[in-house]
């Protein structure tokens, strides 16, 4: 067979233990449940990066954040080294990217190698160039209306438009935003979620929806005040939105069977980074390391091929990397992986002993809205992290380094085992001192904006 297709899929601030393919007791993810037994589920996939722009490009570009140095509001096109966009078009694959973010978008450069590349984000500001895009668009907007669907339907058939035409093999893109703060999901996923919960009477809805609307900030800061009842009614419209994207991506995939092409195509679904509910007094996905925002689902369903890959139903204990995305991909499409990724192919023989992650100050703009607070203080400094499948050291740019032992319930420091106290030390000697990254580029009104009602700002 010829070269296959390939299909990235990115769930944004998706949890792994809030998918039921991962053993989540509320049926969130059929469709994923189904794709998990047709390939591999990896159990130890972790994000180099708690946010958006440098796990992307780190997804991008198979390099740690320190590498191409996307920490945040810099382009990936300051990045001089190939994006696997960009090798896989040399390669002479049809190339199409879908963004609704800022942090993904046309603007950041994360168009690098895209034939075609959709970013809603552009609509307003280039109605008159983006005829067809827009007049799409305006179509789609009474469902987004009468029933509360949001953009991550209108890019998944923006995506199946770019699947039928194309003829060479395809890359596709995608990043649903709809597990990202403010959660609103369609009725009809909402419903049967908040059903679930019959402790209407001892919540206050009102504090749940300011950090299910974005004022997550205002929590960890002291602002805001939630109860593990208010948690809960957070994450159950958390839940329902990720059920809602579970049953977007079941109609891509049925739009690839109709095609013709599912069998032939490398489907990677897998998560930027997760979200706080509540642990370690954190909401959100900034300002720290831990595991509930590294630790992501990575599902992979192989191509039919001569090529060895995992049997289906195959569950990886693997430490491995989205850094690890490029070179997987460039070896089944047969492009040479480039001599500086940092990442491993993933059906390679070659495990690693550990992976990193790294997490710049908080950006300027961010910074600028919570230095009123006299709290922030202690959260205004760089992480880097080393993690084994064990253990995981995190070292502050200010502030002690703290080495945690992984255990089934979540993360434990550990202080007083001469034996951890010498993996601490052998640990820290694998980090390099993290750069500064801390430049910003001018954000303009239209991004500035998308930006606070995303709750970045």
């Amino acid at each position: 067979m010829g070269s296959p297709n390939v299909l990235l899929v990115v769930l944004d601030a998706t949890r792994k233990d809030h998918l039921s393919c991962y053993g989540y007791d509320r049926p969130t993810t059929p469709e994923l449940d189904a794709l998990a037994q047709a390939g591999t589920r990896y159990e130890q996939a972790i994000a180099p990066a708690p946010w958006t722009p440098p796990s992307h490009a780190s997804m991008f570009t198979g390099r740690y954040p320190s590498g191409h140095g996307s920490f945040g509001t810099q382009p990936l096109g300051e990045y001089d080294g190939p994006t696997v966009a960009e090798l896989l078009s040399a390669a002479g694959y049809a190339t199409f990217g879908f963004s609704n973010s800022h942090h993904t978008s046309i603007e950041q450069e994360f168009d690098r190698g895209f034939d075609y590349y959709h970013d809603i984000l552009a609509l307003p500001r280039f109605m008159d160039t983006m005829y067809e895009p827009s007049l799409d668009f305006l179509r789609f907007l009474p469902r987004y209306f009468r029933d509360g669907y949001d953009i991550s339907d209108f890019q998944r058939r923006k995506l199946e438009t770019q699947v039928r035409r194309a003829d060479d093999p395809f890359f596709g893109f995608i990043n649903f935003n709809a597990a990202h703060a403010p959660y609103r999901p369609p009725e009809e996923f909402r419903a049967p979620f908040e059903e679930r919960f019959d402790d209407w009477d001892a919540v206050d809805e009102t504090a749940a929806r300011k950090v299910g609307d974005d004022e997550g900030y205002e929590y960890i800061l002291g602002d805001v005040t939630m109860s593990a009842t208010e948690w809960e009614l957070v994450e159950c419209w958390y839940d329902a939105e990720i059920r809602y994207v579970d049953a977007l991506l079941g109609e891509l995939f049925d739009c690839l069977r109709r095609q013709g092409v599912y069998d032939d195509t490398l489907v990677v679904v897998t998560a930027d980074h997760g979200e706080h509910f509540g642990e370690h007094g954190l909401a959100y996905h900034q300002f720290s390391l831990f595991e509930e925002l590294l630790n992501v689902p990575l599902l992979v369903k192989w191509p039919e091929s001569d090529r060895p890959s995992p049997a289906p139903g195959t569950v990886s204990d693997r430490l491995v990397s989205l850094v690890d995305l490029v070179p997987t991909i460039c070896e089944w499409a047969g492009v040479a992986v480039p001599d500086e990724v940092d990442g491993r192919a993933l059906t390679g023989d070659d495990d690693r002993d550990a992976v990193f992650a790294e997490y710049d100050r908080p950006y300027p703009p961010l910074r600028e809205r919570l230095q009123q607070y006299d709290s922030f203080e202690a959260y205004d400094r760089g992480l880097q992290a080393v993690r084994t499948e064990t253990h995981k050291l995190i070292r502050p740019t200010v502030g002690e380094t703290t080495l945690y032992r992984l255990t089934d319930d979540g993360e434990v420091e550990v202080s007083d085992d001469e034996r951890e106290a010498a993996l601490a030390s052998r640990l820290d000697e694998t980090l390099d001192p993290l750069p500064d990254s801390s430049r910003t580029t001018e954000l303009d009104e239209h991004v500035s904006d998308h930006l606070e009602k995303m709750g970045y700002l």
